[in-house]
């Protein structure tokens, strides 16, 4: 038996073909599945996409192939739930599959499916631990009603200074002349349909997040500010979930966000009372094991 793990998340949905043993005998990655951005039926047509692909290249039939599959939005919202299952099953129809979130493959290959928390500050953010057999969630509200933390909230504290640069709420430095420059514009409320006209707001407004930490690993305070401010906002998400745990609490991290180490630090520093650990697998490998605890 093989199995195909897939880690949809917001930025990117990484295929990975494992063998019976956990061996990674082939991996590929595609864009984003996130149905806020490429719509349900987007995202089925994807998953397949990604399947088909691989099974182009590494002939299988459906009866040796387990499918694990983690896409974000798959959360406690039935409604959007029962849409992504339907458009799901009308596409993959035939192969053997199961479906959950992209955060709790995340968690699943964090801990390597032992009791803890695991929280996520890439794109968005949430954090998702295990507790006796059960799961419980903090965060993960989305980027119009939370994401506190992540990326994407760290760009838009970015643009925020911008703009109270260019009204003079706050003195003008690096960050308006390079925001101009980066946005290729001259008068600064271009920035308003440039945000507009984007593709993908969300997703190029968290690539902000890397600007940033730049801007802060040179000593702009206000960006080391905002960082700090993140990694508290992400330090909350955990402390969320900690009453579901007596003694042990082992906690791990994920996601692009956490490079910076001011915001790590600001993070770390508000846990001190957890076990702080690496992630033991990536959630891909939590996607293979999975659909292998489906047999």
């Amino acid at each position: 038996m093989d199995y195909i793990g897939i880690d949809g998340g917001g930025t990117k949905t990484s295929f990975g073909l494992f063998d019976e043993y956990g061996q990674c005998l082939y991996q590929v990655n595609y864009p984003t599945c996130h149905f806020l951005q490429v719509g349900f039926d987007g995202c089925a047509k994807l998953l397949k996409k990604g399947i088909e692909d691989i099974l182009k290249l590494y002939p299988h039939s459906s009866q040796d192939l387990i499918i694990g599959i983690g896409i974000a939005g798959y959360g406690n919202d039935k409604v959007i739930r029962e849409q992504l299952e339907s458009h799901i099953e009308n596409e993959l129809m035939g192969y053997h599959y199961v479906l959950t979130s992209d955060m709790h493959i995340a968690l699943i290959g964090a801990l390597n499916g032992q009791d803890g928390i695991a929280v996520v500050a890439g794109t968005g953010s949430i954090a998702m631990a295990q507790a006796d057999s059960q799961i419980y969630r903090c965060g993960g509200w989305g980027y119009q009603l939370g994401d506190e933390g992540s990326a994407y909230w760290i760009g838009k504290q970015l643009l925020n200074e911008f703009c109270k640069q260019a009204d003079l709420r706050q003195p003008r430095d690096e960050i308006y002349d390079y925001l101009l420059e980066y946005f290729k514009i001259e008068n600064p409320y271009q920035l308003i349909s440039a945000i507009h006209g984007m593709k993908n707001e969300r997703t190029e407004i968290a690539k902000l997040a890397v600007v940033c930490s730049d801007f802060a690993k040179n000593g702009h305070t206000v960006c080391q500010d905002i960082l700090k401010q993140a990694g508290n906002h992400i330090s909350q998400l955990v402390k969320g979930l900690l009453p579901y745990f007596e003694h042990e609490k082992r906690v791990t991290y994920y996601g692009g966000v956490f490079q910076s180490d001011i915001f790590k630090q600001s993070f770390c520093s508000q846990l001190s009372d957890c076990e702080l650990i690496e992630p033991i697998n990536n959630a891909l490998v939590g996607a293979y094991m999975f659909a292998k605890s489906s047999l």
